[in-house]
C-alpha cells in the first residue's frame, strides 16, 4: 500500500470471463492468490472496480501490440500495434473497449468504477492525442479463428491497427450471431488508396468505395455499428 508511483503495464486482450481486461483488471494482480479466489465468488467486476478505489495507476502504458481476440492466455493473437498511454484507467479501459468493439456498459466494472471516483469514461469529452500513425503490415494470424473471420475480407496490404480493429469488429458480429448472414467482401488495406470502388471500404485508405467506414484506424465498436446496420 506504500508507494510513491506505480506505473501499470497491462496487455490488451479478451478474457473468458469479462469480456476484455486492461488497465482496471490488471490491478488485480496486485493481490494475494487467495483474494484473487474470493474475487471470482464476488463476481469479478465489483471487485476490480473497488480495489482500483485503492490500489491506485499513478500512470498507464497498454501494451496493444499482440492482444487476443477472446481469450486471456492467448491462442486466437490478433496483431494492433499500438501504444496507448494515460492516467485515467477507467478511461484508458472505456476507449480500450470501443477499439475491440464493446459498448462501454458491456464491461461493467468500468462503469462501477467511474461511479465510485476511479476515473471517468467519457470518452467524447476526452482529450486524446495520436502521436503517430502505424504503417506496418500485418503478418498473418494462424489461429483458425481469426482465419474463419478473415474469409469476410479483401485485403491488400493492410496496416495492422487497421486490420485488428476490423477482426475484433467481426468477431463481435460472430458473437451475435450476425456475420453468418453477411453477403459481402469487405475491403481493407493501403493498397486500395486512389481506386474507386463498388463495395464497403475500412479506413481512409479506401475512401474512394461507394460505402466506408473512416477511419486510421477506424475503431472496431464503428465497424460494429455500421455492418449490423446492413445485415440487420
Amino acid at each position: 500500500m506504500e508507494l510513491d508511483y506505480l506505473i501499470n503495464m497491462p496487455v490488451l486482450k479478451g478474457h473468458c470471463q469479462t469480456k476484455m481486461t486492461c488497465a482496471l483488471k490488471n490491478i488485480k494482480g496486485c493481490i494475494p492468490d487467495s483474494e484473487k479466489r474470493r474475487f471470482h465468488t464476488m463476481g469479478l467486476h465489483k471487485p476490480i472496480a473497488y480495489v482500483n478505489k485503492i490500489v491506485k495507476s499513478s500512470f498507464v502504458i497498454v501494451d496493444g501490440l499482440m492482444g487476443d481476440l477472446i481469450f486471456e492466455e492467448g491462442g486466437t493473437p490478433v496483431r494492433m500495434n499500438r501504444i496507448i498511454a494515460g492516467k485515467d484507467p477507467v478511461l484508458i479501459d472505456a476507449y480500450a473497449a470501443e477499439l475491440m468493439g464493446f459498448e462501454i456498459d458491456e464491461i461493467p466494472y468500468i462503469k462501477i468504477a467511474e461511479s465510485i471516483g476511479v476515473g471517468s469514461a467519457d470518452i467524447d469529452n476526452a482529450d486524446i492525442i495520436e502521436l503517430n500513425k502505424g504503417q506496418d503490415i500485418k503478418k498473418a494470424n494462424h489461429s483458425y479463428r481469426v482465419e474463419k473471420l478473415a474469409k469476410y475480407v479483401e485485403e491488400k496490404d493492410a496496416c495492422s491497427a487497421c486490420y485488428g480493429s476490423l477482426i475484433y469488429a467481426l468477431s463481435r458480429l460472430d458473437e451475435k450471431g450476425l456475420l453468418s448472414r453477411f453477403r459481402e467482401k469487405i475491403y481493407i488495406g493501403q493498397g486500395y488508396k486512389g481506386e474507386m470502388k463498388s463495395g464497403i471500404g475500412i479506413g481512409i485508405c479506401t475512401g474512394g468505395f461507394s460505402e466506408n467506414i473512416p477511419g486510421c484506424p477506424p475503431k472496431a465498436r464503428d465497424i460494429v455499428y455500421y455492418l449490423e446496420k446492413k445485415i440487420r
